[in-house]
């Protein structure tokens, strides 16, 4: 015993040794050591781990289907390669050379490199999720979205390269020319690294049910065209798999977001439980709420809003004028009064129509070239057709998912199902002003 055992070192010499570290078919406890990652849920295809170094010379992480080296063998492993090309890039590819010595992705993100300084060790950690078709790595320790360097969608329209990678089950590590030391943290099953988690599931490519309440205005059909013309930009477009599409029926301004699954308790008094209420008793208040003013005045309340800048996801959007910017100051203001509700949207919120949202990070010199040239097209599609975005009469609605929504009607003959609170002082502190 003693320190030495909390200390899994693998000493590879040069010239391209390799050393197979864990059977995912066979992954424990002791393979995630420690590490956070859990060895439930390991096995072919769906592998993670962890590796500490402070080495200067690039290293190899391969997910291989034998345990056989695989340099030079023609096995269609995939492989992570940390300090490419004079510690310039970090690339991820298949086959031990790459196949026509082209890797799939790469980075030069500086925290996916090498360090620079030997008295200072750095962490990576590399995965390959089939149940998703991402191969992804990162620094740091724990994998997590954020930390995401480098993420490549494998599914593609043939299936073939996540056909390709389905058996992978043994994880190995290589030297390049030079010999290197590695610290194994740990291995295990590959976390999610989806970036809509707890809303979308990256497995099924379905949202998962939320609930919510907003006043939203709905494109007509010039606009509606436009977005799904944006939409077909993106779904052409090799970073495809990075999103998800909002169904056409439910693109919209989501202007005044009123309620959602932790904001329940704001139509309550303080310190009665938000959680005791159904969502049908929450819809219909907030209904009852705004019907004397809000609702009402829905036909004539009318924003011109003119295209200012389009993102891969969404189009940004300003008020024609100062007189439409005070409009929509005094409409927001009248839902806060009269609901007691503040607006969860931000100002820029406010004013966005989103077509499109990311599942996985958008990491990697390849994908965020390609999301410039979409961002490119959408914004010379808006610049030339958009004109003058004509919305009115905001409807109430109610969300089945965080994309879907129907119209909320209200139940007439029903009562004010929760007694009346109004806005307090503090709710309107909370709620800034408007700037357009």
């Amino acid at each position: 015993g003693g320190a030495a055992d909390e200390w899994h070192w693998v000493n590879l010499p040069g010239g391209n040794a390799e050393q197979v570290i864990v059977d995912l078919c066979e992954c424990t406890a002791d393979d995630a050591w420690h590490s956070t990652l859990s060895p439930e849920g390991a096995g072919p295809g769906r592998g993670c781990i962890v590796v500490q170094t402070n080495a200067t010379s690039s290293f190899h992480v391969i997910f291989s289907r034998t345990p056989a080296p695989s340099r030079g063998s023609n096995e269609p492993v995939l492989r992570y390669v940390v300090g490419k090309r004079r510690n310039s890039a970090t690339t991820v590819g298949f086959g031990n050379p790459y196949v026509k010595k082209e890797h799939l992705e790469s980075t030069t993100n500086a925290d996916a490199l090498l360090t620079s300084d030997p008295e200072k060790s750095r962490t990576f950690w590399f995965l390959y999720d089939n149940s998703v078709g991402v191969a992804a790595m990162g620094c740091q320790s724990a994998p997590q979205t954020d930390l995401c360097r480098l993420v490549c969608p494998l599914r593609d329209q043939l299936g073939f390269r996540e056909e390709v990678c389905r058996d992978l089950r043994y994880i190995s590590l290589a030297s390049g020319k030079r010999p290197v030391s590695l610290r194994v943290v740990g291995a295990g099953a590959p976390p999610d690294v989806s970036i809509p988690r707890y809303l979308f599931d990256p497995v099924t490519l379905q949202p998962f049910p939320w609930q919510g309440a907003s006043l939203v205005f709905e494109p007509d059909a010039r606009l509606r065209q436009l977005l799904e013309a944006a939409q077909k930009i993106l779904a052409t477009s090799s970073i495809a798999p990075f999103y998800s599409l909002i169904e056409p029926r439910c693109l919209c301004l989501n202007a005044y977001r009123l309620l959602d699954p932790h904001r329940r308790g704001e139509l309550l008094q303080p310190g009665e439980d938000g959680d005791s209420l159904t969502w049908d008793a929450c819809y219909q208040e907030v209904h009852t709420r705004l019907s004397p003013n809000v609702l009402p005045s829905a036909p004539w309340t009318y924003w011109p809003l003119r295209f200012e800048r389009a993102s891969a996801t969404s189009v940004m959007l300003a008020a024609m004028g100062p007189g439409c910017s005070s409009a929509i100051k005094e409409w927001t203001r009248a839902v806060q009064t009269s609901t007691g509700l503040r607006n969860s949207a931000t100002n820029r919120d406010m004013l966005t129509m989103s077509f499109a949202f990311e599942v996985f990070p958008v990491e990697g010199e390849k994908a965020q070239q390609e999301r410039k040239e979409v961002v490119r097209k959408i914004t010379a599609l808006m610049e030339k057709d958009w004109g003058i975005a004509e919305l009115r009469q905001p409807l109430l609605v109610t969300w089945q998912t965080h994309t879907d929504y129907v119209h909320y009607k209200g139940d007439s003959a029903q009562q004010p199902a929760i007694a009346a609170c109004p806005p307090s002082a503090e709710v309107a502190a909370r709620a800034p002003a408007p700037i357009f």
